[in-house]
């Protein structure tokens, strides 16, 4: 209670002097709940008993998976009983042609939009200053196809990225800022899929921003591109059963993966053991009808990197040591299969950034900065 009380007595001297006390956030994406409870009872359980242990949980959207009135109703109860703060954007399965992001921003109003000191006119975004002073830049990254598709791959528009430099000029100088989207927005490649994602990067890098937070693609990754850090957060009922943790201090940002599950608990068991069966699965499938049909040095290659790439565990030596492998030269010889092939290579080549830690404490990550 007492640190509650100094935390919201700081929130108000924040709006004078741009400081703030220590928070830690808990994010997590893409919970697609379904009618189904029994399918979710793990995750879910999971997810809220470690949301205790922090400030604030962020789910950053496709928390529903057809925008059903029972989904969305089911979502609503998990975080009713949370105990701790929540704060809830949409993704473009939470939306229809029927619930449009006014509707969802009403839904969810306790959950970030009640609280918010600027909302988007045209979106369900808005801008959140939490009891410890962090400003949470919640935003709908979605687009319609026309007046009745969500458009999968969302979409920002100019009134959109407007209000978001508006927002952030607005803040304090000093203000830690996290912003929030569903839809990723790096690479630069990103434009082709997500209209307007480049000149959203832009908007945050010029308003002192330099951590986005979003899901969509169901896995953890991590980005930095000219300053501006993306961290993709997977979702909690999937392999490795991961939430990502966040720690804001005065000194600036620490994220690290959390584990949800403990290695014994038979949830996260069968999440291993279908991620390998998925992973030698997409190898075999890949080499039927080619010369190394059924090999099986090349089949555990591909799902040796499988894994790797989900655990976050390619360092460049691991990436080169694969890449001088042996069965590597095999699937090289492929003419077939291309787009496993090219996505294999391409991470491989590309060593990612290791999401498992990332200090962004020595780096302008602030508004004003």
């Amino acid at each position: 209670m007492f640190k509650m009380m100094s935390c919201l007595l700081l929130a108000l001297l924040t709006a004078l002097s741009g400081a703030g006390c220590g928070e830690r956030f808990l994010a997590s994406s893409d919970l697609h709940l379904t009618e189904d409870r029994a399918l979710h009872a793990s995750a879910l359980g999971a997810l809220g008993t470690a949301a205790g242990d922090f400030d604030g949980l962020i789910l950053l959207g496709d928390t529903a998976n057809n925008a059903h009135d029972a989904e969305h109703a089911y979502a609503l109860e998990f975080l009713d009983g949370l105990g701790t703060a929540a704060y809830v954007i949409p993704g473009n399965h939470d939306l229809t042609a029927r619930l449009r992001p006014g509707d969802f921003a009403r839904l969810y109003g306790a959950y970030g939009w009640d609280g918010a000191f600027a909302r988007d006119a045209e979106t369900a975004s808005c801008a959140v200053m939490t009891a410890g002073g962090t400003c949470l830049l919640l935003l709908d990254t979605n687009a319609y196809n026309g007046p009745d598709n969500v458009a999968a791959l969302g979409g920002v528009s100019d009134g959109t990225l407007e209000w978001v430099a508006e927002t952030l000029a607005s803040i304090k100088e000093g203000t830690p800022v996290i912003a929030c989207g569903h839809h990723p927005i790096l690479p630069g490649s990103r434009e082709s899929m997500t209209p307007g994602a480049t000149r959203l990067a832009e908007a945050l890098r010029s308003g002192g921003v330099r951590l986005y937070l979003c899901g969509h693609d169901h896995g953890f990754a991590a980005v930095e591109a000219d300053g501006l850090q993306q961290i993709t957060v997977g979702q909690p009922q999937a392999y490795p059963g991961w939430g990502g943790a966040l720690e804001v201090t005065e000194a600036g940002i620490r994220w690290r993966v959390l584990p949800l599950y403990t290695g014994d608990d038979p949830a996260w068991r069968e999440m291993a053991e279908n991620a390998a069966r998925l992973g030698e699965h997409m190898g075999r499938s890949a080499l039927e009808g080619t010369v190394w049909e059924g090999d099986e040095e090349a089949v555990q290659w591909f799902a040796t990197a499988f894994n790797l790439i989900f655990t976050s565990g390619l360092t460049e030596d691991v990436c080169q040591k694969l890449l001088a492998d042996p069965a590597a030269q095999k699937w090289r010889e492929i003419e077939t299969r291309t787009v496993v092939k090219r996505w294999i290579f391409g991470v491989l080549e590309n060593c990612p950034q290791d999401v498992r830690e990332i200090d962004l404490r020595n780096r302008h990550w602030s508004a004003g900065g």
